[in-house]
């Protein structure tokens, strides 16, 4: 199933021209040169340039001289692909003969500070692109995936291109094409996540399955099929002896779409990623004091390299509150972290900010075990990273009415579960947006909120058994959809 959902809304976050990203409309162009080249140890001589050319591009054009734009370049996110992602400011364009709308606009870097671009035009027929320098950041040390993807957007337009199908050299050092025909479409933009901690059930009744897993499971899935199938579903709270039942169960989601990222380190409580895109790096790293993890997955992504994270911090069985005593890492001491969730937080912040190299937006998704305001939140939120619930303007947990909470209900045991009742109290999960570095993104508030957060929608009734559940776990989760130039 296909996203049924469509941005009515937008909550922008980074700098936008005007318009934002729901202005530009595309326009898939052909291709007609492409050079790219890196010698080892000789970054001043790496760089490129591109032809692009087609009728399509054509007047009138919009006033970058006002609006600037954004290019990219993406071979791929495996390492030694090339991804490029920048910014060209409305200061570096120069409108033809004085006449931008009719003639076309010319921007210029004679420093080749922004990423090595050092000339763009812009005219009727043709967009032409050099870059050369250490800052070009594609060093080719490996082949590129194919087709290499070519974007510009500008207020009111997005031009694309995809070289493929008559390539003269694709090798480490060297990647050439020519005569690309224009695609059937631009890159998708589009970036929707879901996250849940599905609740393991260990400490549920043995006679119930825990908690009747089976159940809860198929009811993710149809709650994962009413959200469009995102590019990424987080989970928390997987075992390794519930991880076999739901692999097995994943050709019957969403068609078969998913792939499941999976490391398998904490028997009780991993992270599992299903994502719809290749991935190209994966990493797990153990939290202190040993037992929590996270989970890093790089997807390659259309609007470029997509990087997810995800963790579930300690909870009070597991010592969350207990001191970070002597054997508290120095980079919790230096944030001043006086227990072990704040530890992970500070350890969970500083992972993402290591690995998070890419020019793209990030996400990071969890139960984090604490509601915003905390330390803990304002580990992630003082960086600059965005709480997207809140971003998208939705009302803050009402222990009352459950509306707007995530977790609260009892885990072990049948009781909440079965009944159509919220029983949330408090805000616990969270889907933090780290900005792009080139581009931006803006929140859709239509979709972005609470997952999975009514009584089984999809039954006439629930409750006990032999009905179907009311709900998937204790928790409900939180999903975001992302709309980026």
């Amino acid at each position: 199933m296909r996203s049924r959902l469509a941005a009515l809304a937008l909550v922008v976050l980074g700098s936008l021209g005007p318009g934002g990203p729901a202005a530009a409309a595309d326009v898939p162009v052909a291709g007609r040169l492409i050079r790219l080249e890196a010698r080892p140890g000789k970054v001043e001589e790496r760089g490129g340039r591109f032809v692009l050319r087609d009728s399509a591009i054509a007047p009138p054009f919009p006033d970058l001289g006002a609006g600037g734009a954004t290019l990219r370049l993406h071979g791929g996110a495996e390492p030694g692909q090339c991804y490029l992602a920048v910014d060209l400011p409305a200061g570096g364009w120069r409108p033809i003969d004085g006449k931008g709308a009719r003639r076309g606009w010319r921007w210029g870097d004679p420093s080749r500070s922004r990423a090595g671009v050092g000339r763009v035009v812009v005219r009727p027929g043709r967009i032409f692109v050099s870059a050369r320098g250490a800052d070009f950041p594609c060093a080719l040390e490996a082949a590129q995936r194919e087709p290499l993807t070519v974007t510009l957007e500008v207020e009111g337009a997005r031009w694309c291109a995809a070289f493929g199908g008559d390539i003269l050299v694709n090798e480490p050092g060297r990647f050439r094409a020519r005569r690309a025909p224009a695609p059937t479409a631009c890159p998708v933009r589009r970036v929707t996540l879901a996250d849940l901690n599905i609740l393991h059930g260990i400490f549920c009744p043995t006679d119930t399955n825990q908690c009747r897993f089976g159940s809860r499971l198929e009811l993710l899935f149809r709650w994962i099929e009413d959200a469009g199938c995102p590019d990424v579903v987080t989970l928390q709270e997987v075992t390794l002896p519930q991880a076999p039942t739901l692999l097995d169960a994943l050709p019957s989601l969403c068609a078969g779409v998913y792939e499941a990222v999976y490391v398998g380190q904490n028997f009780f409580d991993d992270e599992l990623h299903l994502v719809r895109h290749p991935v190209t790096a994966v990493e797990a790293p153990t939290l202190y004091p040993g037992f929590r993890t996270a989970l890093w997955t790089r997807l390659d992504h259309p609007l470029g390299p997509l990087d997810v994270f995800s963790t579930h911090l300690a909870a009070t069985g597991d010592g969350a509150q207990r001191g970070c005593g002597r054997d508290c890492p120095p980079e919790c001491v230096a944030a001043e972290a006086s227990n072990t969730r704040q530890c992970q937080s500070v350890q969970m912040a500083a992972f993402v900010a290591a690995r998070h190299d890419v020019p793209t937006p990030a996400l990071v998704a969890g139960d984090l075990n604490e509601p915003p305001g905390s330390f803990v939140w304002h580990e992630l939120a003082d960086r600059g990273w965005t709480d997207a619930y809140l971003a998208a303007g939705r009302p803050e947990c009402d222990p009352l009415t459950g509306v707007g909470c995530s977790s609260g209900r009892f885990d072990a045991g049948l009781s909440d579960l079965e009944s159509p009742e919220s029983r949330e109290v408090e805000r616990i999960d969270y889907v933090f947006l780290v900005p792009p570095a080139a581009g931006s993104c803006a929140i859709d508030p239509e979709f972005t909120g609470v997952f999975a957060d009514h009584p089984n929608p999809f039954a006439a009734a629930c409750g006990p058994a032999p009905g179907p559940p009311c709900w998937p776990s204790d928790h409900e989760g939180m999903q975001i959809g992302l709309d980026c130039r």
